[in-house]
C-alpha cells in the first residue's frame, strides 16, 4: 500500500509540473511596441504603447499620446490575456482599464475610461511593429558558437541625418561598422565584416526585437566555413 500510496503522489506531481509547464508555455509574451490611433472628438489621436512582459505574468510599460508619458499600472497576464491601468489627470481623475486578447503581434479587446461622472467603453484594436525608435540604444549580444565558446558583443544603435546606423564591439576590442542595417518586416538586419585568425570573416545578422529582447539568427563565412547560430540580445538600460 505504501508504495502504492507513494506512485500515485508521484503521479500527482508529475501532473502538476506538467500543467504547470503547459500553463507557462502558453502564457502570451507582449513585450514590444504596440500603435493604434483613437478617435477622439474629430481628432485622431496617436498611441504608443510600450510593454515588457515579466517572468511572474506581471506586465510594466508607458503609454504615449497626446505628448503625454503615461505608466501601466495593475499590468498582468494570463494566458493570452492581457491587462493594465492609465491613470490620467485632467480636469478630472480618469482611470482607463484596457483588456485585450493577444494573438501574435495583434491585440483585440476593449478598454473602459472610468470617472465620477460613469464610465464609457471603447474597442481597443492594437498592432505591434518595430520601428527605428524602439532599436536605438545599446544591445548586449550573446552568441554561443558550436565550439562551445560564448560571445558577447555589443550593438549600439543611433539615428544619423535620419537614418539607422551602427557599431559592432566585438569581445576582442575591434569596433565595426554595422553595414547594410535596417529594419524590414519588423525584423532587424545587418552585416559586418571582420578578420577572424587572419581569414576574413563575414556575419550576417537578423533578428526581432521585443522590447529590449532581441531573438534571431545569423549567417556566417570564414576561411571556406560556413553556418548558421542562433543568438539573443538585451537592450542596456538608459543611463539618463
Amino acid at each position: 500500500m505504501r508504495t502504492m500510496a507513494l506512485w500515485a503522489c508521484g503521479l500527482s506531481l508529475v501532473a502538476s509540473l506538467s500543467l504547470a509547464a503547459v500553463a507557462q508555455e502558453k502564457r502570451a509574451d507582449p513585450s514590444g511596441t504596440w500603435r493604434w490611433d483613437f478617435d477622439m472628438d474629430g481628432q485622431t489621436v496617436k498611441n504608443e504603447l510600450k510593454l515588457e512582459a515579466g517572468k511572474d505574468g506581471k506586465l510594466t510599460g508607458t503609454l504615449s499620446a497626446n505628448d503625454r508619458n503615461l505608466k501601466v499600472e495593475e499590468g498582468k497576464i494570463e494566458g493570452k490575456d492581457i491587462s493594465f491601468v492609465i491613470n490620467l489627470k485632467l480636469d478630472r481623475d480618469i482611470a482607463v482599464h484596457f483588456t485585450g486578447k493577444q494573438d501574435g503581434d495583434a491585440i483585440q479587446g476593449t478598454l473602459v475610461a472610468k470617472s465620477e461622472e460613469g464610465s464609457r467603453d471603447f474597442p481597443w484594436d492594437a498592432k505591434r511593429s518595430v520601428e527605428v525608435s524602439d532599436v536605438l540604444g545599446a544591445w548586449d549580444l550573446r552568441i554561443d558558437t558550436p565550439d562551445g565558446q560564448t560571445l558577447k558583443p555589443v550593438l549600439t544603435l543611433v539615428k544619423t541625418d535620419g537614418k539607422l546606423t551602427g557599431t559592432y564591439a566585438s569581445p576582442d576590442g575591434k569596433t565595426i561598422e554595422a553595414k547594410e542595417l535596417e529594419l524590414k518586416n519588423n525584423h532587424l538586419q545587418f552585416q559586418i565584416d571582420s578578420d577572424y585568425e587572419g581569414a576574413k570573416l563575414h556575419v550576417e545578422f537578423k533578428g526581432r526585437p521585443y522590447g529590449s529582447k532581441l531573438k534571431g539568427n545569423l549567417e556566417y563565412s570564414v576561411n571556406g566555413d560556413s553556418g548558421e547560430i542562433d543568438f539573443s540580445g538585451t537592450r542596456k538600460a538608459d543611463k539618463s
